[in-house]
């Protein structure tokens, strides 16, 4: 909560040049910039975290003065620094009362149960209280986060599975082992779970810290996650492009805060983990859930179901070889990579866009459309296909699929329909067999797309694509679900939201803010991002008026936004000693290398994609505020383009 200090006023008088004059006499002029943090763990952070303390001066009238000596006008609340507390001037900066902290015992703490904040309920932290100032101290030697911990044995032939992987390998390797969980409080494991590990991601397994897929020989629970369910996969990302380890905790924060009240669109519940293997530190990952379609998890019917023996009594579960499932999809430029994964690899299909969606059509300047991926046409079916042609290995020829067939002619059809009631607005409809036709007389083409379209849950995704600016989104990690199910409502519908460690700025190119273009065009990237579902969706006004601005309504209501700061200030504050061991072990991101990400364009920096402050490890001070400023503007953004006449208080910038 902040602190609103009392105001020393003192008298106005004719304007003259000022000097400032210290107690000893000494005359000193203003600093030249505004006072910043010098790390994660200074009071600024601890005033949004419990702590008492204020790194902002007391604000004050204006002092005029009559002559050139200044009378200081201090503040009353501490200010503090790692080592002293102080007074500040309000006008020049000046410092006064300065005295070195005050410390009591060491406190051993829950981090939820300090913060009256269950999002921390897995942390621990170790503090002392400055009893003059309030400022907290944390014990950087203690280990904050609960920690995964993966045994395996050393002469496995797959033993290097955490370094070997490449971007371009297409088959990943697991491991056997097991897995303890320690530093957990109630969910120490007191035997070792048999799991197997793998590296998981595309272009980021190229990267050296990568990111692992967990898979129990029996389902487990995790850290309480997700209501403590149990499942068998679970998935540990690595955030290895992003300095300040928090943007995947901010892209499922405003997730979870935007499609909190539809229980039709699935987000991963996580938390912040160390990992170790074979007892060798490995780093700060987010331990979240795998998307899938399961109970508790994406929310469509697994595709199977229960038959009862009619002479014995006995259920059996068989699998559903109709077209009549729940289907998700990811539209995936790395779908070319499936058919050669074998038996692990998924079923894709393709659809045509036609003349509808071109480069010419629409002003597409996503960095990856106009860098050789183009539009990205292909899609990977994420759910279980189960039809009798398609056997037990999730073939990867689809065309020996009638699901597969089904949904790709689906999915095409729906398109059509997109295209030519954005584009044309002509209502269309379609038939049993897949084919688009004419709507009924007198159907607009708001009840032609309501009728194909979950558009509540397409608000969603456009808000939270519309905040995060994603590179990925045109042409990957971009899920759509479709439940055609004896009980399915038959409608597409954007669903779980993935994949941020790209986001929030990180990446050169998707700047985008007030009062800043990009390639000289509006700041609105929703117009001219390469996905074509949400580009023809938000060039119908019906479609902003009725879902996506009513939504945004509600989530600023909520204070999403608000909670998401927090969040990511409470991280920078009390996992700073994380960051610093995690950076420790690795030293760069990689995605500033030259190896990675050459074909963005370079800034001077490098040629790789971050842009600055995110380059460099050791500045996470920079990458925190600028991650926290770039968010905050960001919003304010799209407060003033969807709410013109808004009266809500904009987020602070700084």
């Amino acid at each position: 909560m902040k602190k609103f200090f009392k105001v020393l006023t003192i008298l106005a008088f004719p304007l003259m040049t000022v000097s400032c004059v210290n107690e000893g006499g000494a005359s000193s002029a203003a600093p030249e910039t505004s006072e910043a943090p010098s790390s994660p763990s200074t009071s600024s952070l601890a005033s949004t975290a419990g702590s008492s303390v204020s790194s902002v001066a007391a604000s004050s009238s204006t002092a005029k003065a009559s002559s050139s000596v200044h009378v200081h006008n201090y503040g009353t609340e501490w200010s503090a620094d790692a080592s002293q507390h102080y007074h500040v001037c309000a006008e020049c900066g000046d410092k006064k009362d300065a005295a070195n902290h005050t410390f009591g015992n060491w406190v051993e703490e829950n981090l939820g149960t300090k913060l009256n904040d269950e999002r921390f309920a897995n942390s621990n932290v170790k503090y002392r209280t400055c009893s003059t100032c309030g400022y907290e101290q944390m014990d950087s030697t203690h280990a904050v986060l609960p920690e995964i911990r993966f045994a395996f044995d050393a002469t496995d032939p797959n033993a290097n599975f955490a370094t070997a992987a490449r971007s371009t390998d297409i088959t990943r390797p697991s491991v056997s082992g097991n897995i303890t969980i320690t530093n957990a409080g109630e969910y120490n494991t007191t035997k070792n779970l048999a799991a197997t590990m793998k590296v998981r991601g595309n272009q980021t397994a190229g990267f050296d810290k990568k990111g692992f897929q967990i898979k129990f020989d029996k389902k487990q629970s995790m850290l309480g996650l997700n209501g403590n369910k149990k499942f068998k996969k679970w998935v540990l990302l690595a955030d290895a492009k992003d300095t300040t380890i928090s943007r995947t905790a901010l892209g499922l924060e405003l997730s979870k805060g935007v499609i909190a009240d539809d229980s039709k669109v699935w987000s991963t519940d996580y938390t912040p983990v160390s990992v170790y293997l074979n007892n060798t530190y490995w780093g700060m990952y987010m331990l979240a859930e795998q998307k899938e379609v399961k109970d508790g998890r994406i929310n469509l019917p697994e595709p199977e179901e229960d038959v009862i023996d009619p002479e014995t009594g006995e259920k059996t579960t068989v699998p559903i070889t109709s077209t009549a499932i729940g289907y998700n999809f990811e539209l995936d430029y790395y779908a070319r990579n499936e058919a050669q994964k074998g038996a692990e690899g998924d079923p894709t299909f393709e659809i045509d866009y036609g003349n509808y969606f071109t480069r010419n059509s629409y002003n597409i300047e996503s960095c990856l459309a106009n860098s050789g991926l183009g539009i990205v046409t292909t899609y990977t079916m994420n759910s279980d296909i189960t039809d009798s042609t398609a056997g037990t290995n999730q073939q990867t020829n689809a065309s020996n699929s009638a699901q597969v067939t089904w949904m790709k002619n689906r999915l095409q059809a729906l398109f059509k329909v997109l295209a030519e009631g954005s584009k044309n607005n002509s209502a269309k409809d379609i038939n049993d067999n897949n084919q688009m036709i004419a709507a009924p007389a007198g159907t607009t083409v708001k009840q032609a797309i309501e009728k194909h379209f979950d558009c509540n849950a397409w608000a969603e995704g456009f808000i939270i694509n519309a905040v995060c600016l994603p590179p990925d989104v045109g042409y990957s990690s971009f899920y759509m679900s479709f439940d055609n199910s004896a009980t399915g409502d038959k409608k597409l519908r954007f669903d779980n939201p993935w994949d941020f460690d790209s986001n929030f700025g990180n990446r050169r190119g998707f700047i985008e803010k007030a009062g800043q273009t990009s390639n000289g065009k509006d700041p609105y990237f929703m117009d001219r991002t390469a996905n074509m579902w949400f580009q023809l969706l938000g060039k119908m006004s019906w479609f902003m008026n009725d879902y996506v601005i009513p939504k945004w309504n509600t989530v600023r209501t909520n204070q999403t936004f608000e909670k998401m700061m927090s969040l990511a200030r409470t991280f920078y504050k009390y996992y700073d000693a994380e960051y610093a061991k995690n950076f420790t072990k690795w030293t760069t991101t990689q995605a500033s290398d030259n190896n990675v990400g050459s074909y963005f364009n370079g800034d001077g920096v490098n040629s790789g994609e971050l842009r600055r402050p995110f380059v460099n490890v050791s500045d996470r001070a920079s990458a925190q505020a600028e991650t926290l400023k770039w968010l905050a503007e960001r919003v304010n953004y799209l407060e003033s383009r969807w709410v013109p006449n808004s009266t809500r208080t904009p987020l602070p910038t700084k």
